[in-house]
This record gives structure tokens, C-alpha cells and sequence, in this order.
């Protein structure tokens, strides 16, 4: 039998992480990881070294650069539900975990958004959750990749961890789970400019559509779970983008991340950080208090007979940019569409 170097306990030494930690982050059993780490197992599963790289914030193209070494083939999309089977027994325990690649935000925030309980958002726009999975998938810039096999596994992953958090918003709105936003007034203004003027981007009317579906799931929404879905628009800009999960419960965690306002076209070679998430309860009780001043700066009229004085801020917003109208029609006809099936 064919002896491989050990290199994922190399790896493993080298960043100086307890493996208790590793094992929290990656799914991967602390049993299993002291048998890698003191050579016990000659050739690791490649899911098991997918889920540990992607924990300690390894790119994919590095991922598969490992698994070569390794004998396997990189990662392909027949790879993708062991990863996600790993993913969900991450814990998120700890004073704080770094964050690097968008990709490995997104999968902390599965099994994050798995724990229920009522869910805070600050942000600049309502959440990803209600966008078309085609507008999603436009937002990722693949800044990382520079191989088109590692760039195409990790676009499948996305949308395989997008469709994933899906069904578990679905889950937990069933379950009768409530959530608030609270929008700085001019960072969803820049938003929509963004991504509605003509300009924005070359395909603009395609993409505009896709907005329009986007504001169209958020408006019936809130139409329909008015309770469970509190949008604010505030008078306050937050330096951090963050949302804590399960915010009145005992299992409050807390993600956030910093803003990046410009993007160039070179790439660096190593990846950016983030952002960070925590369980800590001094942590979680410091964004609850920048939480609490954003509450208090939330624009009164707009929350008053909610949420349709919120809903027709939405269309003056989207008239703006000449959509007004097929907003509203959009909306209409959606609500026609669901009460005919009820």
C-alpha cells in the first residue's frame, strides 16, 4: 500500500490551532483529527480534507493543490453533499472565529441560521434570503479562484449552500421564528443605485428584473408575516454589517462583518479579511447595544401602520429608477397568484 506524507498534520501544527477548535469549526470529529495528526490514518477521506482546509480558511484552488498530493481529483461537484454533511456539525463556539473568502462565510452561516430563535439584521439591504437564486449568484466577484476548476467547483457549492439556506429560512419562518432588519436609509439608497441604474452593470435590464423579483419576495413577505418580519429604515450608519441569531434565546451567536466600499480589478495573492463570528456574551452584548441605538434612530413614519407605509417607500424608491409601476404590478400579481392557490 502506498504511503502518503502526513501533510494535513502539517498543516494542522503549522497554524497553531488546538485541534478542539479545528474540530468545532470543520465538522470533523476531534477523534478522528488526533489519529490524522499523530499518522494513524494514511490517506484522510477527501471529504475530511475539504471540510478541515475550508474551516482553516483555505481557498480552493490551495484545497485542491492538497488533495493532489493526496491522489484525488479536485473537488467536483459529486464531493459537495459529504462537505455539507460535515458543515452542519460545526459548532460555533469561542470568542471569535476569523472569516476570510466569501465562501467560507457562507458556510458558517448554515448551520448558524439552523439554531432558530429570533434573528437581528443590520444591514444595508433586506436579506439575501429573498433574492432569485440567478441574482445570488451574480454577487459573487471570485476574486480568489484563478483556475477555472476550482472557480467552477466553488460557484457549485455556492449555490449549493444558497438552496440549502433556503430551506432552512423556510424552516424556520414555518416555525413561526420572527426577524428585524434595520437599513441604513443611505447605504439602501446606494444599494439600489447600484444595482438598478442603467449604467450599473452590462446586462442592466436582465439584472433589473432579477431586483424587481428581489423586492417582490420581500414585499409579499411582509404583506403576508407582517409579525415575524420587521424591516426599519434608520438614520444610522453602523460601521459593521451584523446579524445575532437566536438574539433572545440562550444560544445567541453573533456574525459580523466589516464594509469594503471599492473593488479593483487586480487581484491580491492572499485572501482579505472579513469579518468574524462569536459566541461570546460580551461580544453579543456589545452589538446588542449598537443594535438598540439603531432602533432608537429608525424612522418612525415609516414604521407606523407597518408595513405598508414601508412598502410604498420601497415603490417611491424603485420609481426613481423608472420601476415604480412594474414593481407595484409585480406584487399584485404575486398576491393574486398566492391567494388563488389558498
Amino acid at each position: 500500500m502506498r504511503e502518503f506524507v502526513n501533510k494535513i498534520s502539517g498543516i494542522i501544527q503549522k497554524s497553531g490551532l488546538k485541534l478542539n477548535r479545528i474540530s468545532k469549526a470543520s465538522g470533523i470529529s476531534h477523534t478522528y483529527l488526533t489519529k490524522l495528526v499523530h499518522g494513524n490514518i494514511n490517506r484522510p477521506g477527501k471529504d475530511k480534507i475539504a471540510s478541515i482546509l475550508l474551516a482553516m480558511n483555505y481557498s480552493i484552488g490551495e484545497i485542491n493543490a492538497v488533495l493532489a498530493e493526496y491522489d484525488y481529483r479536485s473537488l467536483n461537484g459529486l464531493d459537495i453533499p459529504s462537505i455539507l454533511v460535515n458543515n452542519r456539525r460545526r459548532k460555533i463556539e469561542g470568542n471569535t472565529l476569523s472569516l476570510y473568502d466569501s465562501i467560507h462565510m457562507r458556510l458558517l452561516l448554515s448551520p448558524l441560521e439552523c439554531i432558530g430563535g429570533t434573528k437581528i439584521m443590520i444591514k444595508g439591504f433586506p436579506t439575501v434570503l429573498f433574492m432569485p437564486e440567478q441574482l445570488y449568484m451574480k454577487e459573487d466577484e471570485g476574486l480568489i479562484e484563478n483556475d477555472k476548476v476550482a472557480w467552477d467547483f466553488r460557484m457549485e457549492l455556492t449555490r449549493a449552500i444558497f438552496r440549502e439556506r433556503r430551506q432552512n429560512f423556510a424552516d424556520w419562518r414555518k416555525a413561526g421564528n420572527r426577524s428585524e432588519t434595520y437599513m441604513c436609509r443611505k447605504c439602501f439608497s446606494d444599494f439600489l443605485k447600484r444595482n438598478l441604474a442603467e449604467t450599473a452593470r452590462k446586462d442592466a435590464t436582465g439584472h433589473r428584473d432579477l431586483m424587481v423579483q428581489f423586492f417582490v419576495n420581500v414585499i409579499v413577505t411582509l404583506i403576508r408575516e407582517p409579525d415575524q418580519h420587521i424591516i426599519r429604515i434608520v438614520e444610522l450608519c453602523p460601521y459593521f454589517d451584523f446579524f445575532i441569531q437566536d438574539a433572545e434565546g440562550d444560544n445567541s451567536k453573533l456574525f459580523f462583518i466589516g464594509r469594503k466600499y471599492h473593488e479593483f480589478k487586480h487581484t491580491h495573492p492572499k485572501m482579505e479579511l472579513q469579518g468574524f463570528t462569536s459566541d461570546s456574551a460580551v461580544m453579543i452584548d456589545l452589538f446588542a447595544k449598537e443594535t438598540e441605538m439603531c432602533r432608537l434612530s429608525a424612522d418612525e413614519n415609516l414604521a407606523g401602520d407597518y408595513p405598508f407605509k414601508l412598502v410604498d417607500y420601497f415603490y417611491r424608491e424603485f420609481e426613481a429608477y423608472g420601476l415604480g409601476d412594474t414593481l407595484r404590478a409585480a406584487v399584485d400579481l404575486r398576491i393574486k397568484s398566492v391567494s388563488s392557490h389558498n
